[in-house]
């Protein structure tokens, strides 16, 4: 079986009580102004250490995205991660209902022989919250947009791609994991958080992180090929007083 070399890595820490929590649906009584209540930042990284050029008859992109003040940023890179630009990392304040961070991955290969992989880009997310407030609480609401699909054929090919959000206590906010490999076929996989929503309340004075990390590998070691596509942007949906 075939596995990721670079694991979730925790992140973060939890400094005030708060309560955390998923489900299917939005919430409602946002705050929709340009000024929120509570300061939410938001980053997107690729890791250009452990991130892989691409080898054989292989092609391979990325783009990181982020939105702050409803202004979009973006850093791209065709088949070397190191060559990301203009940066390997994007960061804001969120201002606007809909601002967010997110990343794109795709990769594919063909061989007739010789190996041709991409083996390995990875991607960090970070949100900070943060409620000034003395007296109020706030529900952070986010939601996620993904889609994520794997494909090969052949007698050795292979591709994976997982996100996985977590809070500062390890719980999994939201998920997605599809995995194929032709010569294990057992390991196959399809698996997606139920809901794209999850929020955080932030008692008077809390400060809290979470964070991610989006995975996508690929190859065929024979004759075959692969295709995968992973594509995901978290925003903030509302901002409203627990009343």
């Amino acid at each position: 079986m075939r596995t990721f070399f670079k694991m979730f890595r925790h992140v973060g820490g939890l400094l005030a009580l708060l309560v955390v929590a998923g489900c299917g649906g939005g919430g409602g009584g946002s705050t929709d102004s340009q000024v929120f209540p509570v300061t939410i930042t938001g980053s997107v990284s690729l890791d250009t250490t452990n991130s892989l050029d691409s080898s054989g008859s292989s092609a391979q992109s990325g783009t990181l995205t982020l939105v702050s003040g409803s202004t979009a940023s973006t850093a791209t890179f065709t088949n070397t991660p190191g060559l990301i630009a203009p940066s390997p990392s994007l960061a804001g304040t969120a201002a606007n209902i809909g601002d967010g961070i997110g990343a794109h991955f795709s990769m594919s290969g063909n061989s007739t022989g010789a190996p041709a992989t991409t083996d390995g880009v990875f991607s960090d997310f970070t949100f900070d919250l943060h409620n000034p407030s003395s007296t109020e609480t706030y529900r952070v609401t986010f939601r996620a947009t993904l889609t994520n699909s794997v494909s090969a054929s052949g007698t050795d090919a292979y591709a994976y791609g997982d996100l996985s959000f977590r809070d500062a206590g390890n719980n999994e906010l939201y998920f997605s994991e599809h995995r194929v490999d032709t010569q294990n076929t057992g390991n196959d996989l399809n698996a997606d958080a139920t809901g794209d929503v999850f929020w955080v309340d932030l008692v008077p004075g809390a400060t809290y992180r979470f964070s991610a990390l989006q995975r996508q590998r690929g190859g065929t070691l024979a004759s075959g090929s692969y295709n995968a596509d992973i594509d995901t942007f978290i925003r903030v949906q509302s901002v409203e007083k627990v009343i």
